[in-house]
């Protein structure tokens, strides 16, 4: 009992009750890192150096800083430089110095480290080259003074930071000293090594596979995690069929390459959700690609499909050197010349050997030789028909038109394949035939006008997107992360932007917009709602009004169901700008407040806590902002605003009408800058409809159009209403309001601020999924707490983790999660036998089952209602402040509480 501690204790229950679950290591110490990485692996080891700390403040738990323990690292940057006193030998290999553990200036050196880390968000750390003394081990007395020194370390390590998880690589020889001090511990190629000196990926043998066995089982014996890193330059699939035989050794596996710069495996088949699209951003509008076509055409399609979309830059940057260990596949849409026109051929090439998908949009980027065709199984030949001559347009099935006809343009050469599917298919009256559309066996391709017809500023697919990439690149079947639906509803949220709190009433000047608002909308739709205000307009542009104002802002944020927000102090009109304000930027880009001189603090931080002044205390929890003018805030704004807690939104552009039906005018979700999102609203506002506010006041009334044909043939956003104050000035727009909001208080929705929103949308770009027997596992925050199948499947609830029901409706099945970070779903072909929730006007808080018992805590921003399944043999209990109403096998309930738990008891 000596040895064993409370953990050994706990590590023998778990493994005995089978309950015990390995985490997930990674190591990566590239630039090359994202959430779905992140949230796939429990901890990840990165060399913080190179990474955003923003991950480090997203995910303390997760992020542990490697830190070189037992050599110095000349290249580094520290505060307090190295003292070459300190060195006793060098490390040839990796360019490193061995360092003296004895000194305890080199002590506090590697704690002054250690501390900047903790200060940039880190909480964990990952102790590496622990055996570096090792050098000494002919001098028996420094080599025990060594090992004595480096003990002493990690004890005074663990009591700095109790509640860090140290990692430690090797050290086997120390773990009866320090057991208690660490967490796990990394051996290094069980299977297959690297040798560095000569960059090489070899085997390990028999006995140094068996030494380090025998060193993880000690380690066991102390109840700590042992991890093996193995090497391997193959493919994701060779990789993760290495890690699972590390896994049946004992052992939790990560493999990746031998410099550690690329997305490895473990034992669990990670689902690549990430789309590379190259493109050409310099052809585009302020060279930012919020106007390319990629980002306005491509995106949306893509995350509908559960895909994430990376828009990689090829004019200024060099082709990714890899592409597998992240992606799941490739477009390439780009027209104009770049400094990778030539090398993506043989980029390319590489993607086809690896059967990697790609896509090419538009043209084949670079120069279509014979000879390339042919390693692409494509033939080219020279068109022997003129612009006049009769050709015919064939679709093949199960393709068809689809916003317009396709009418490619004429190709002075014809374009056939050897292999793949058929989409659209040119004959020409002498004969000859050209593919310009068509799915091969390494993705497809789409050239020229054939798939996208752009007329009048209008663009129209001729093909549906949707099966067209899913077919090309081979999108897999998996469940797909879904902000817009909650507890199996459509998700409902308001948003109002603070320009116009000083309009007056047309029909009653006494008034100002926002007290008209409060009496006829606010007061009388009782819904969530998140309302901002803008700080110079309320307090400096209009001092007699003032007081009035202030007045006003709190009676607003006193009602129950509105949320307060900022937008902002002064309304910058382009927040590029903002990153280096000037006098210019002062004076023409945002508001004239007087003796204002730009401030981003004051723009975010300020006005936040300014709209929060006006709130009731148990209202300044959230801290949101909405972005003005053009909305578009750069990284670095974008990355302002996260690390000081704020959630932010606005921008996108999803103005569909029943005049204007097409998907170009649907925005994805947001929009990627670096390692930042900026989160869209889901339809525009009323100053869009009206025409900037010029005309047709009425207008906004269209926007229930928006919502139907968002909703219907597919759900691609949820219900958003967004307008300014101004709307509350005028009879028209204040009728069209009203309008909107009683046709959307009559959907069924789960109703949620824009905070919640934000958070739920963020969470698709952070969502990781992991494919296991039977079905999938999702984790991710706890926020988005849907995923959906785009077919008709069953949810066995009770093997399942953390999944409270699913519906079926439209052709798909959203499945409802609780708020954990983990869950499992399990598919089945059977019926159900125990309860499950349908839907909800709320969320699921908890769901837990034990034996016969299922247990559902049901949270809500209103009143809940909720429906659920309720097979034979099951019984409800529940408190006397429910009532509830049974159909068969239907259970709708209803309350006029926010917080509700039901129990169901089943035979």
């Amino acid at each position: 009992m000596n040895l064993l501690n409370s953990r050994v204790i706990v590590l023998i229950i778990l493994l005995f009750s089978g309950l015990l679950a390995d985490e997930r290591y990674a190591f990566i110490y590239g630039k090359d890192i994202d959430d779905r990485f992140i949230n796939f692996y429990d901890k990840v080891v990165v060399e913080a150096d190179v990474v955003d700390n923003i991950y480090a403040i997203r995910y303390p738990q997760k992020m542990v800083a490697y830190v070189s323990v037992g050599e110095i690292e000349p290249w580094r940057k520290t505060k307090t430089p190295y003292d070459k006193s300190w060195v006793i030998s060098e490390n040839k290999t990796w360019n490193s110095l061995i360092a003296d553990l004895r000194n305890s200036d080199y002590q506090e050196f590697i704690f002054e480290r250690i501390d900047s880390l903790y200060k940039n968000g880190y909480r964990n750390f990952f102790l590496d080259t622990m055996d570096a003394y090792h050098v000494t081990h002919k001098n028996k007395i420094i080599f025990q003074k060594q090992q004595k020194a480096i003990i002493s370390f990690i004890h005074k390590l663990h009591k700095r930071y109790p509640k860090s998880k140290i990692i430690i690589n090797r050290g086997f020889e120390l773990l009866d000293e320090i057991h208690q001090d660490i967490d796990a511990v990394v051996g290094e190629s069980l299977l297959a090594r690297y040798n560095h000196a000569k960059k090489e990926y070899l085997k390990v043998p028999k006995a140094d596979r068996e030494w380090l066995l025998g060193n993880f089982k000690k380690a066991k014996e102390y109840g700590l995690d042992t991890i093996s890193i193995e090497y391997s330059d193959k493919g994701t699939k060779e990789r993760l069929k290495i890690a699972r035989e590390v896994k049946k050794l004992g052992v939790i596996p990560y493999v990746t390459d031998g410099l550690l710069q690329e997305q490895g495996e473990c034992d669990i088949e990670r689902v690549r959700r990430d789309v590379l699209i190259l493109f050409n951003k310099s052809l585009f509008k302020d060279k930012n690609s919020v106007y390319s076509d990629v980002h306005l055409l491509a995106s949306m399609p893509l995350e509908h499909l559960g895909y994430v979309p990376i828009l990689y830059d090829i004019s200024t940057r060099e082709l990714p050197q890899s592409v597998e260990d992240r992606y799941h596949s490739v477009i390439i849409w780009s027209d104009g010349v770049t400094k990778n026109d030539e090398k993506l051929y043989r980029w390319v090439s590489e993607l086809k050997k690896r059967d990697i998908k790609f896509l090419f949009l538009n043209n084949f980027v670079f120069n279509p030789t014979d000879e390339r065709l042919k390693a692409l199984n494509l033939t080219q030949k020279s068109n022997r028909n003129n612009f006049t001559s009769k050709r015919e347009i064939k679709y093949h099935k199960p393709y068809s038109e689809y916003e317009i006809p396709a009418s490619p343009e004429y190709e002075y050469t014809l374009i056939d394949k050897n292999d793949g599917k058929d989409i659209i298919t040119v004959e020409y009256e002498n004969g000859q035939k050209s593919r310009p559309i068509a799915i091969t066996s390494w993705g497809g391709y789409a050239l020229g006008n054939s798939f996208l017809l752009s007329i009048a500023d209008e663009n129209y697919w001729t093909i549906d997107p949707f099966k067209f990439l899913k077919d090309t690149l081979r999108l897999d079947d998996i469940p797909l992360p879904d902000p817009t639906t909650e507890a199996g509803r459509r998700i409902l949220f308001v948003h109002i932007d603070g320009d116009g709190f000083v309009e007056r009433v047309r029909t009653d000047m006494d008034k100002l917009s926002t007290e008209y608002l409060i009496e006829h909308i606010y007061n009388k739709y009782k819904i969530p709602q998140t309302v901002s205000l803008i700080q110079g307009e309320v307090e400096s542009l209009f001092p007699k009004l003032t007081s009035k104002m202030k007045k006003i802002a709190k009676e607003l944020y006193k009602i129950p169901w509105i949320e307060p927000a900022s937008h902002t102090l002064s309304h910058p009109f382009f927040w590029k700008k903002t990153i280096k304000p000037s006098a210019e930027l002062t004076e023409k880009f945002h508001l004239p407040i007087p003796n204002y001189h730009f401030s981003l603090e004051k723009e975010t931080v300020g006005s936040i806590d300014f709209a929060l002044s006006f709130a009731p205390k148990e209202k300044q929890k959230e801290r949101i902002l909405f972005w003005s003018g053009d909305c578009i805030p750069p990284k670095e704004v974008l990355a302002y605003v996260e690390r000081r807690g704020i959630l932010a939104m606005n921008g996108g552009d999803t103005t569909i009408t029943k005049s204007y039906p097409w998907l170009n005018r649907i925005a994805p979700f947001g929009i990627e800058r670096g390692d930042y999102w900026q989160i869209y609203t889901a339809q525009q506002n009323e100053n869009v409809y009206t025409h900037e506010w010029r005309t047709s006041f009425w207008r906004y009334r269209d926007v229930i159009e928006t919502f139907e044909l968002t909703e219907t043939p597919r759900r691609i956003k949820p219900i958003n209403i967004y307008y300014h104050f101004y709307s509350g000035s005028k009879l028209a727009s204040l009728k069209a309001l009203d309008e909107v909001y009683s046709w959307a208080i009559k959907q069924k929705t789960s109703k949620l601020y824009a905070s919640q929103y934000i958070k739920k949308a963020r969470g698709f770009y952070r969502t990781a999924i992991a494919k296991i027997d039977n079905g999938f596992e999702i984790r991710n925050s706890g926020y988005l707490r849907t995923m959906r199948f785009d077919k008709k499947i069953r949810v066995d609830i009770k093997k399942s983790q953390g999944v409270a029901g699913y519906i079926y409706n439209a052709n798909r099945t959203y499945i409802i999660l609780d708020r954990r970070e983990k869950h499992k779903i399990l598919l089945t072909n059977e019926k159900s036998s125990v309860p499950y929730l349908i839907d909800s006007n709320g969320w699921v808080e908890s769901f837990t089952h034990k034996s016969r018992e299922y247990n559902f805590q049901l949270k809500s921003n209103i009143s809940i209602e909720a429906n659920f399944y309720l097979p034979p043999l099951c019984r409800v209990t529940h408190s006397k402040d429910i009532n509830t109403i049974k159909d068969k096998n239907r259970l709708s309930i209803i309350s006029n509480k926010k917080r509700v738990a039901i129990a169901f008891e089943c035979k």
